[in-house]
């Protein structure tokens, strides 16, 4: 009678419309977050909801199954394929045929490997090995939504093996000890190596897990439908609320364990969405939360490439809606027929050949289309990406241009992508110690929760000892040469929390943006260089509004729809002085206490009330901010650097 029971449990008889409902409020979380549409800053945690809700399925069915001696492993990834792979072939083969007409080459690039990826559900490797500082943004890759699906394919091949291998008094043991280990991954890894923790499986799968604990429990009839209205009600309320007040900001933490959990206890059996009202729209939503899931982000993506700034509002209202078009489509004429095609050889040939021809086509299509101006759009580590250290400053051949290199490059990634500049003016040579991210400032570093954590905020103090240090072993150096965007000290960034970290002592201190502490800092700086009796000079930050004018003269170049503010991808200097006032106001304290002196690209580079992107053919941004290597390299010379910092340095 027992194992009857069980497997009454494990099998549920009816579909269960309260989590259709979960799948509605998951896809509209997420569509209402990429759509940039205010209220709910945290709507990327749908995702969240949608990896409990896909544990909690696939574990119950599973261990069911299994409970009922009707498992086998052909059945559950048949049923999967069935699921999944026709709608999603359905968007990349749609996605690979637009994207060479939308994309410029250097993100064509990009897409060709994420499309790749994505065919194979590995799409979230490749992301990740693609999300360093340098990369495209994100809001470009009209494959980035599909890292979420690779996770759980991974996680489909893995747990039914594990399930099965697995006693059935086990089973629930197993699914706690896997989701523990993960959960402390996580945890740990999270500050450590926050783009790994986002994008991988192991530091995903406690998502998954704490829905399986859930099936698990339900199906053993540990839990039972029991009469949960205000645990329910409070479920609810918690996932709104988190989407509501948490941003970005080290995630997956806190709150996506939050809105995990409040997930998991909705999953317990209770009162059914009502079929009529807006229970019935919500299930309707629900049922294509998958197609609605797949064709929203390359819309999105796609319009991010055109427009040069942010999308207008009218535009993305119109995406959104178009997204729901889309979704019914491919639901009725892809999702729904081919939801119990036979698995053969037939099918099976034509799921082998659907990828390898769009693959095939895109690779063949991206070496064959014009590549102007991509060299300057690349990248700009400065001597090599060896050079973008993560640690202690120990540097390799590569970052030093010459034996006799007498000349230290120091700073952030605005120090990096003046090397080949500096490398004209200095004949000798030059010696690039940079970190992303982290000024030259002795005992001081910038912190946010998601990009540059603690942990990390103490590595880049570190890192500017160990410099400090290289240059009091090494008296062949005579010239140092100071950069950073300044921006994480002393400006707000919208999607950031940016305050500072200052070594006091043995101890540290968090400490909100401001010139105060930096200026202090510099002035250490300046004061260790200058006492080994070394020459220094700042380089300040070139002029920049934080849209990337970089790319809207590469799709100029390339013939590319372009949506810019000015049609020749130029920017005016009012813009500038407003976006930039608080660098600018900190580079003129610097100058009037005479604390090392300033050279200044404004003058070079902004003229008549206009700031330049582009000489001739050369790109002079390789993005929002950073130059380029040939647009540093026209800039050096067109100042005359190697005399200029002769003349400055002191």
């Amino acid at each position: 009678m027992r194992a009857q029971s069980d497997v009454a449990a494990a099998i549920p008889k009816q579909r269960r419309e309260d989590i259709q409902g979960l799948r509605a409020v998951a896809i509209l979380l997420v569509l209402v977050h990429h759509a940039r549409l205010p209220g709910f800053p945290g709507g990327f945690l749908g995702v969240d909801l949608f990896f409990v809700i896909s544990g909690f399925l696939m574990a119950g069915l599973i261990d069911g199954r299994l409970t009922a001696s009707s498992f086998t492993l052909r059945d559950f990834y048949a049923r999967r394929i069935r699921r999944l792979f026709p709608a999603a072939y359905a968007t990349l083969t749609a996605t690979a045929l637009a994207a060479p007409w939308l994309l410029d080459s250097v993100e064509y690039g990009a897409f060709v490997k994420q499309l790749a990826g994505a065919f194979g559900f590995v799409v979230n490797v490749v992301l990740w090995r693609q999300s360093d500082y340098f990369s495209t943004g994100a809001e470009l890759k009209p494959l980035l939504h599909m890292w979420s699906l690779a996770v759980e394919e991974q996680y489909y091949l893995g747990l039914p093996l594990m399930l099965l291998l697995t006693p059935k008094r086990l089973r629930l043991v197993a699914m706690i000890g896997l989701t523990a280990l993960s959960g402390a991954a996580c945890v740990y890894l999270l500050q450590r190596a926050p783009s790994a923790t986002f994008y991988m499986l192991p530091t995903r799968a406690w998502e998954l897990g704490l829905g399986g604990i859930v099936a698990i429990l339900i199906n053993r009839r540990i839990v039972t439908a029991a009469p949960l209205t205000v645990l329910r009600i409070l479920g609810v309320a918690a996932i709104f609320v988190v989407a509501m007040v948490f941003d970005e900001s080290g995630h997956p933490g806190l709150p996506a364990a939050i809105v995990c959990v409040a997930t998991g206890l909705l999953m317990i059996p209770g009162a059914q969405w009502q079929g009529r009202g807006i229970g019935h729209v919500a299930s309707l939503i629900g049922d294509r939360s998958y197609s609605l899931y797949l064709v929203h982000w390359p819309l999105f993506a796609f319009a991010n490439n055109v427009f040069i700034g942010p999308v207008p509002l009218p535009v993305r209202l119109g995406l959104l809606a178009l997204c729901f078009v889309l979704a019914e489509l491919q639901y009725r004429m892809v999702e729904q027929p081919l939801r119990h095609m036979a698995i053969n050889r037939r099918s099976i040939a034509l799921m082998l050949a659907v990828p390898l021809i769009v693959i095939s086509a895109s690779v063949l299509w991206h070496r064959a289309a014009p590549q102007a101006g991509a060299q300057d759009h690349a990248p700009n580590f400065g001597l090599s990406e060896q050079c973008v250290f993560r640690g202690p400053f120990d540097p390799t051949p590569a970052c030093v241009s010459a034996a006799t290199a007498d000349t230290l490059v120091w700073g952030d990634s605005f120090a990096m992508h003046l090397v080949d500049g500096v490398r004209e003016a200095a004949p000798a040579g030059v010696v690039q110690s940079t970190m992303s991210m982290c000024g030259p400032f002795l005992g001081l570093s910038p912190v946010d929760n998601g990009i540059a954590p603690p942990l990390w905020a103490k590595g880049c103090i570190g890192f500017n000892d160990s410099v400090a240090a290289y240059l009091r072993g090494n008296p062949q150096v005579k010239t140092v040469v100071l950069s950073s965007i300044l921006i994480p000290y002393l400006a707000p960034e919208p999607g950031k929390k940016w305050r500072m970290l200052e070594r006091r002592g043995e101890q540290f201190a968090e400490l909100p943006q401001g010139p105060g502490p930096v200026l202090a800092a510099l002035g250490r700086t300046v004061e260790m260089i200058r006492g080994l009796g070394r020459k220094v000079v700042l380089i300040a930050p070139p002029p920049s509004i934080d849209v990337d004018f970089s790319r809207c003269q590469l799709r100029h170049m390339q013939g590319k729809p372009v949506v810019a503010s000015s049609r020749d991808c130029t920017f005016s200097t009012a813009n500038y002085a407003r976006r930039r006032a608080e660098v600018n106001g900190f580079l003129r304290a610097v100058q009037a206490r005479g604390i090392v002196p300033v050279i200044s690209l404004d003058g070079t580079l902004c003229h008549e009330g206009i700031c330049d992107t582009r000489w001739g053919n050369t790109i002079l941004y390789a993005d929002h901010g950073h130059l380029s290597r040939g647009g540093v390299v026209a800039i050096a010379k067109r100042m005359d650097w190697r005399n200029l910092i002769a003349e400055r340095t002191r």
